[in-house]
């Protein structure tokens, strides 16, 4: 055998036992792959794309809400027929990115009923606080913590997050303070929920970087909170 035929050989060999210790893992075959965990709702009012993520026996939006005219953080938003949201820090782009702010009437589309359709579209609604409570049961917050105020559970607050194990994803949009004024914005998230509480107050959900578990408490409903649609 000729020199230059034994090197091939030797260079064949070689990549073989490679192959062989390295196996298939690092390529997994199609029956492998793990199934896709959203669904896809299309708002048919203005085209919007949304991600839905089934938790238990509840489906939600993956996204935060983001519909209607901007209005500036400085005005209030009105009863005038036209849903109006806020940017943080008047910033369109931020929209985009984390969906609109509301206040509760707004977001509410002035019902008053828990679980009304408010904003969100057709088919969904604002979820109810005991609504969430059965979400954050499902992610392992026992009953006890989860009728609580302020920081509950162990870890639930991280699984809701960006990164975190859920796939829901609540994004830290920040709020639109009482005076006009936005802060938080990648440090904290709101939401409010359906639910009226008294003295023009009404219950939301908060999620931090600053803390793993979720925020329950009322605030004025002249706060500007993101919004997460439940499907009826």
């Amino acid at each position: 055998m000729s020199r230059s035929l034994s090197f091939i050989w030797v260079i064949q060999a070689a990549v073989f036992l490679s192959l062989a210790f390295q196996g298939t893992s690092c390529r997994k075959e199609p029956d492998e792959e793990e199934p896709d965990l959203y669904g896809i709702f299309v708002d048919t009012v203005d085209g919007r794309v949304y991600r839905t993520l089934q938790m238990g026996d509840q489906i939600w939006l993956a996204d935060n809400i983001n519909r209607g005219q901007m209005v500036p953080g400085s005005a209030d938003q009105q009863d005038n027929g036209i849903t109006e949201k806020y940017c943080y820090d008047d910033n369109p782009v931020l929209c985009e990115k984390y969906g609109g702010l509301y206040q509760w009437q707004e977001a509410m589309q002035y019902s008053t009923g828990e679980s009304a359709q408010g904003i969100c579209p057709e088919g969904w609604h604002i979820p109810s606080d005991s609504e969430w409570k059965i979400l954050e049961m499902y992610l392992g917050m026992t009953r006890e913590a989860s009728n609580d105020l302020l920081w509950r559970g162990i870890d639930q607050g991280l699984v809701l997050q960006p990164d975190g194990t859920s796939g829901f994803e609540a994004l830290r949009g920040g709020n639109r303070f009482v005076t006009g004024t936005f802060n938080q914005i990648g440090h904290t998230g709101y939401f409010w929920t359906s639910t009226m509480a008294e003295d023009d107050h009404a219950w939301r959900r908060g999620v931090s970087l600053a803390d793993s578990g979720i925020y329950r408490a009322v605030n004025h409903r002249s706060y500007g909170f993101s919004v997460r649609c439940l499907r009826y």
